[in-house]
């Protein structure tokens, strides 16, 4: 049996990627993976001790600037469980992730210096010595995936061009994620997916007979607690559990949004310096409404006199 949780960053944001996460876990029997009960000496939740694995809701971990390593050593801890290779840049993270290279996720044109190296410094040794420690195994579960999807700004804006909706652009990056755990999925294996409502959402029938047309699509209940569907094929089925606050106390979800926001928190970083370097005295922006308008007027001559348009960089919704 297959577990899957899945959390986003960076919908609300006019600035930087939407980026969105899986994390998969493979379970010999049909219980779920319990992350904090299955592993209490090596991960606890935000505040725990020192010692262990940060798992949570990303806004519990990294806030007023504070936890920044802890992100960034839960990524590389979940992409390790995995048997892959820790990346040593944010490049190689993007391959490791299979969210592309640096130009697909648009990148590139803030980058002064090449690949970046990732995590960041102040990550660096809490990180290495996380991933040294294996938090993640050891429980009768083991992570076997974790994929991520990075949308761009300019791709943000196509998408908004081709549904006229910021919430089908985020269901299209939800069910690319989900056209991967299908294919991902041994045939004769079922995988039970948990996630969190998409911005109130109870009703996603349409949208998923839509990206599935060749599936049988079951609806369940579907209401404020929950929306609960059934992706039917012949040799391999998907159970869809919707539910409000998913990464409060599902252990792969809360994962899902540590590796989320890590990646988007090293993509901003890029994007800052490069406008940082060029501006004296700006300051940071995490993009999102209010604080990302100042930021956009004061780089809006720049980007104009360079040739880029504010498709290229300013998400219109």
């Amino acid at each position: 049996m297959r577990w899957a949780g899945i959390d986003e960053a960076g919908y609300g944001p006019n600035l930087g990627p939407l980026v969105m996460t899986a994390v998969v876990a493979e379970s010999p029997d049909d219980r779920p993976p319990d992350v904090w009960g299955d592993l209490p000496s090596t991960v606890s939740r935000a505040g725990g001790p020192s010692g262990r694995l940060w798992v949570d809701d990303s806004k519990r971990v990294y806030k007023g600037g504070q936890g920044r390593d802890r992100l960034d050593s839960a990524a590389l801890a979940t992409l390790a469980a995995t048997g892959r290779v820790v990346p040593k840049t944010f490049g190689g993270l993007m391959e490791g992730l299979g969210a592309g290279t640096l130009d697909e996720v648009e990148l590139s044109p803030w980058l002064d210096s090449g690949d970046p190296r990732y995590p960041c410094l102040r990550s660096r040794s809490l990180a290495e010595s996380t991933v040294a420690r294996r938090p993640l195994e050891g429980a009768p579960w083991r992570v076997v995936d974790v994929r991520a999807v990075v949308v761009g700004p300019g791709r943000f804006n196509d998408g908004l061009d081709s549904t006229g909706s910021k919430a089908l652009v985020h269901f299209a990056a939800f069910a690319r994620l989900l056209a991967h755990l299908r294919e991902a999925t041994p045939e004769g294996q079922s995988v039970a997916i948990r996630g969190d409502k998409h911005g109130g959402r109870h009703f996603y029938g349409d949208l998923l007979a839509g990206a599935f047309p060749e599936a049988q699509v079951i609806r369940g209940p579907e209401g404020p607690d929950l929306s609960r569907y059934e992706v039917v094929e012949p040799a391999r089925k998907l159970t869809l559990d919707l539910v409000p606050r998913a990464d409060a106390d599902d252990g792969l979800v809360a994962l899902a949004s540590l590796v989320s926001k890590a990646v988007r928190e090293h993509w901003m970083d890029a994007f800052n310096a490069h406008w940082l370097a060029r501006i004296p005295g700006l300051k940071p922006t995490a993009g999102y409404p209010v604080d990302a308008a100042r930021f956009r007027e004061a780089i809006g001559p720049l980007c104009e006199a360079g040739g880029l348009t504010p498709r290229d960089w300013w998400r219109a919704r």
